[in-house]
């Protein structure tokens, strides 16, 4: 389950959880302890993207175009 304030952020933000995930398990399937990422370093990512996306968050930027690409593939689901 995903929650986000709109629709278009619960699904960057599963969208997003997918992605780090996978790469965890790739990252972890070579046996190898993993490095922890310094929580400044996320803290500070965090506030770059909060800047970027003038606090509207990422899913007002990324929505329009996801179905403008889904338009292309089949504007069936429209109706």
């Amino acid at each position: 389950m995903t929650l986000g304030a709109t629709i278009a952020d619960a699904f960057l933000n599963m969208y997003l959880f997918e992605t780090v995930c996978t790469i965890q398990v790739r990252a972890m399937s070579g046996g190898t302890e993993l490095t922890q990422v310094d929580p400044r370093i996320i803290a500070g990512a965090r506030q770059q993207a909060t800047q970027v996306t003038k606090g509207v968050g990422g899913g007002a930027l990324t929505w329009p175009g996801l179905l403008r690409r889904l338009d292309r593939a089949d504007p069936s689901y429209r109706t």
